[in-house]
């Protein structure tokens, strides 16, 4: 492997709404579970979306990226799956690497000269990581206050969600867990609703934007998306 490789991973999360004077649940909380929360850690995060004005990228559940800021800054292409995203990352660079512009023009042939930057999204993170009575981190957790920025529409939104990531070889019931520890502190879970289909809001329309690693639920389901987001917002891949 060269410094010019990505890095393989595979990503299993889960996402929440809440509100903007949501309060992190205590370590107390978490104890109850049999673990232990390290301090809190901020970064602040600039990333760039690319795809087609007409989401060629999207249409196949995949998302492409340039994040500066916390500990994956580089460039990443994400695949999602029904259990998770497989995920490449490249090291920061100021263009995009030759080996993501290889995997762009496998998916989406000459469609890759109309990929552009769709979107901009401005993130201050707190991280706080999740371990186990052993040491072990098994859980991290992310609160996420983003500002996003359409750039085909122009259209601004902010707003605040929590993420808990699964590390590897960690016990997926810990979500579970955990799901329960959020949801007691205010927090619904949003299934099908990633970031950027967020971002864009109604230039999703008609078109498919990469989804969220989490199948979509029931339509009649209010629980399970923000209150906040448009028709248009709730368009999600099958």
């Amino acid at each position: 492997m060269t410094n010019t490789d990505p890095v393989e991973s595979f990503e299993i999360e889960r996402k929440y709404a809440v509100a903007e004077n949501a309060v992190l649940p205590p370590a107390a909380a978490f104890a109850a579970l049999g673990l232990v929360l390290d301090a809190p850690e901020e970064h602040r995060l600039e990333a760039r979306y690319f795809d087609t004005p007409d989401f060629a990228l999207g249409a196949q559940r995949v998302a492409v990226r340039e994040r500066r800021g916390g500990k994956d800054e580089g460039w990443h292409l994400k695949e999602k799956g029904a259990a998770g995203a497989r995920e490449l990352l490249w090291p920061p660079a100021s263009s995009m690497p030759a080996g993501l512009e290889g995997e762009i023009r496998r998916r989406i042939g000459g469609a890759r000269a109309r990929v552009g930057v769709i979107a901009r999204l401005s993130t201050v993170r707190i991280v706080v990581r999740v371990r186990d009575a052993s040491g072990e981190e098994v859980v991290e957790i992310a609160d996420d206050r983003v500002d996003a920025l359409n750039e085909l529409e122009g259209g601004r939104q902010r707003w605040r969600e929590w993420e808990a990531e699964l590390m590897p070889g960690a016990d997926a019931a810990l979500l579970d867990g955990i799901e329960r520890v959020f949801e007691a502190a205010g927090a619904r879970r949003v299934r099908g609703i990633s970031k950027i289909q967020r971002a864009m809001g109604a230039s999703t329309a008609g078109a498919s934007p990469a989804a969220s690693a989490d199948p979509p639920a029931a339509p009649d389901d209010p629980a399970t998306v923000p209150g906040d987001l448009s028709a248009a917002d709730r368009k999600v891949e099958p």
